[in-house]
């Protein structure tokens, strides 16, 4: 039997619990227009599923055996109700609650995808729960749990960390800034704060104001002559990209210098 042909053990249950959820909203509807008063659920159900089990890619995978094969095993499952409030207290959170915060398939060839399930084991899911078990000092605990190499962990958890420019772009100023002002240089891109510290932003090797700053964004003042040339950010003392850029189309013009007249001396009137 090929491998499209079994189905990963969550998607069945899932598929399960989906059928149940449709069953449950139909009962609220016929509840809602007939006005019943009291109406029939079911509280359990006990589902025993004939399979065969094959493991592959750290998934657990099912095929249901046909008639007459007698070697297939058997689940036994249970499904019962759950409120909402014990989903929310027990479910796992896949999405990361910070929106800066990156999944581990972002690290992309710095761990396989069985790597990656593994540290899933261990709980850890984004980018940001691998780093604070860094500054914990669990990496070591985490490479025995997934029996993954410590040195290959560290070497992902570096690459994943390191800052990254991917685009920079003129910002008008608002409309709340004084006429003349000159507009602004966003900054895009990923790891540009690390650790709530202040970046060191340069460009032609000179330093340049910052305005705001976030590990996706940063809101730069730059002076007349900083509109072009290589910048350079640095997270981090050892964590630091550049980029070449090119916006002197963007560029205010400079200041026109003015010439004071002053009173001509009497002795010099005509």
């Amino acid at each position: 039997m090929t491998r499209e042909a079994t189905l990963r053990l969550e998607d069945f249950i899932q598929a399960v619990q989906s059928q149940l959820d449709n069953a449950q909203a139909a009962m609220a509807i016929k509840a809602r227009n007939l006005n019943l008063p009291l109406t029939f659920a079911i509280k359990d159900i006990n589902l025993d599923l004939r399979a065969h089990v094959e493991f592959a890619d750290s998934e657990i995978r099912i095929r249901p055996a046909g008639a007459g094969e007698k070697e297939a095993s058997v689940f036994h499952l249970v499904f019962t109700a759950i409120t909402r409030p014990a989903i929310e207290e027990n479910a796992i959170s896949f999405a990361a609650d910070d929106p800066d915060d990156q999944s581990l398939d972002e690290l992309g060839d710095e761990l396989t995808m069985e790597e990656r399930k593994r540290l899933e084991w261990a709980g850890v899911r984004t980018v940001k729960q691998f780093q604070d078990a860094q500054e914990r000092g669990s990496v070591h605990s985490i490479g025995r749990v997934t029996n993954l190499p410590v040195e290959r962990l560290r070497k992902a958890l570096e690459r994943a960390s390191e800052p990254l420019v991917q685009r920079v772009e003129p910002v008008p100023r608002n409309g709340n800034a004084e006429a003349g002002e000159p507009p602004l240089i966003r900054v895009t891109g990923r790891n540009l704060v690390r650790g709530g510290a202040f970046p060191q932003v340069r460009i032609g090797d000179r330093p340049v104001s910052i305005l705001h700053s976030s590990p996706r964004e940063l809101l730069l003042a730059p002076t007349q002559d900083q509109w072009a040339g290589e910048l350079a950010v640095e997270a981090a003392p050892t964590m630091a990209t550049a980029m070449s850029f090119d916006l002197s189309a963007f560029a205010p013009p400079p200041p026109v210098e003015t010439m004071e007249i002053g009173a001509v001396p009497e002795e010099a009137r005509p």
